[in-house]
């Protein structure tokens, strides 16, 4: 059986990039999270989110070095790099046209793991930092 760090990075780059299969292969059913203000009750949910962002980012890559804490989570901090490339839908219905730009997001992540999947997670990031890089809010 995988070690619970590399099964957290490969659900970690699952979800980034959208990978259906690969979602439903680290994410239990029933997984519980929260992600910047988005909610997540079951792996549907999670794959309804993942795939509102298809085809907005391309060349997506993240890099983290997972750590298993004793008796608790699997943490990470991670970064996410990808270029946007496609509309990119958010909270409130609007889309933002690709605009080409390079990001980089910086986050961690707290994961649960049940059987060798992702049972729950609490992933932070701050998405005021994304509309800053798409050019769509002042850095000051």
């Amino acid at each position: 059986m995988a070690q619970a760090t590399e099964i957290l990075l490969s659900a970690l780059n699952a979800s980034a990039t959208g990978d259906a299969k690969a979602i439903r292969q680290y994410y239990a059913p029933d997984v519980v999270g929260w992600s910047a203000g988005e909610d997540i009750a079951s792996v549907e949910d999670l794959l309804a989110e993942a795939t509102s962002r298809s085809g907005a980012l391309s060349e997506v890559r993240v890099e983290a070095a997972p750590v298993e804490l004793p008796g608790g989570p699997v943490v990470a901090e991670w970064t996410m790099t990808a270029r946007h490339t496609g509309p990119l839908k958010l909270d409130d219905g609007l889309a933002i046209a690709a605009t080409g730009r390079r990001l980089e997001l910086r986050g961690a992540t707290f994961a649960r793991l049940e059987n060798g999947k992702v049972a729950g997670f609490r992933q932070y990031w701050d998405p005021a930092d994304l509309l800053e890089q798409l050019g769509l809010m002042d850095e000051e």
